[in-house]
């Protein structure tokens, strides 16, 4: 009684397993490996059958090697399914590839896009509000060499001082949008003008040591290191209460490494980066080195500041921005 039972879960396991492969040779490339799979489950199932009728008493006069046949055709199609199983495998890996490819792209094309409008952005601020600004400046010294009275003039010169405001403010956004330094000059300079700036409003001493000085890099490279740079002295200003950042800079093999490094309250990753919102900085960066075949590495713990490795291939790069002059 208990080998029948058995023979009867066989027979509805190995029929749901033939439907199961049946249906994935609807879906799936490489589906003959499914066919022969579900052509040896089919056999087995005819197999099993027969050996629970015969066990009910029922006599079946079937040569023997039938059976020696069956079992040989459906081990040569498990062999045969399971090999070309390998194959959809291969497939399945080769599409994962061309899916994180296909995501670079998008990435860089967002990236790209996003600095085309900064700077069209930056070009808009200062040419278009920039002379209107110096304009108005211009008709405000007119009027104060009128030899206005004193409250007049008092007015003039508030008027003065706000236009000066207005104009020096237009120079930064339109300077932060677009780091007319950066492209000029390189990264290391437009660095050493950011953290000028900032060290104005704050108290964290920057250091920078680097090789490059002059050298220039890829210009999609250095916009991107700039961006992140910035990114990790801005996060450290807001919220590592940090008195002090050391930044490395250098070229060896055609590979850019970037060590920054502060002495702050510290933060667990892991949780920054999961929480809603709360990473999108780290986020950041880690896609806009990404972008460019990089790797990010973010240790940092409670109490012990923060250290973050940055490594980008420059050679991939820049056989990338000569491909379309070939």
């Amino acid at each position: 009684m208990a080998l029948k039972i058995l023979l009867v879960i066989s027979i509805v396991l190995q029929l749901f397993a033939a439907a199961v492969a049946i249906r994935l040779t609807r879906v799936t490339k490489y589906n003959l490996s499914w066919m022969l799979i579900s052509i040896a489950l089919t056999l087995m199932i005819a197999q099993r059958i027969v050996e629970l009728v015969q066990s009910i008493g029922e006599r079946f006069e079937i040569r023997e090697d039938v059976f020696v046949w069956i079992g040989v055709i459906t081990s040569l199609c498990f062999a045969a399914g399971v090999f070309l199983i390998r194959e959809i495998l291969n497939y399945t890996a080769n599409m994962e590839e061309k899916r994180r490819l296909y995501e670079k792209r998008i990435l860089n094309a967002i990236i790209q896009t996003e600095e085309k409008e900064r700077l069209r952005f930056s070009n808009e601020i200062h040419d278009g509000i920039g002379p209107l600004l110096s304009s108005a400046k211009m008709s405000v010294s007119l009027l104060a060499k009128l030899s206005p009275a004193p409250q007049q003039r008092e007015i003039i010169e508030n008027i003065s001082t706000a236009i000066d405001e207005s104009i020096k403010s237009v120079k930064e956004i339109s300077n932060n949008l677009n780091p007319h330094i950066l492209m000029n000059f390189g990264l290391i300079r437009a660095l050493n003008n950011f953290i000028k700036k900032i060290s104005v409003f704050h108290a964290v001493k920057i250091y920078i040591n680097t090789d490059l000085h002059n050298t220039r890099l890829d210009p999609d490279l250095e916009v991107i290191l700039y961006r992140v740079i910035c990114e990790m002295i801005n996060n450290t200003m807001k919220h590592a209460e940090a008195s002090r950042v050391n930044l490395n800079i250098e070229l060896k093999n055609d590979t850019i490494y970037v060590e920054y490094e502060d002495n702050g309250i510290g933060f667990i990753p892991e949780e920054v980066m999961d929480a809603e919102g709360g990473g999108m900085g780290l986020s950041n960066i880690v896609s806009r080195i990404g972008s460019v075949k990089g790797i990010v590495d973010i240790l940092s713990a409670p109490g012990k500041g923060t250290h973050i490795t940055i490594n980008v291939n420059t050679k991939n790069l820049w056989k990338k921005s000569h491909a379309g002059l070939s």
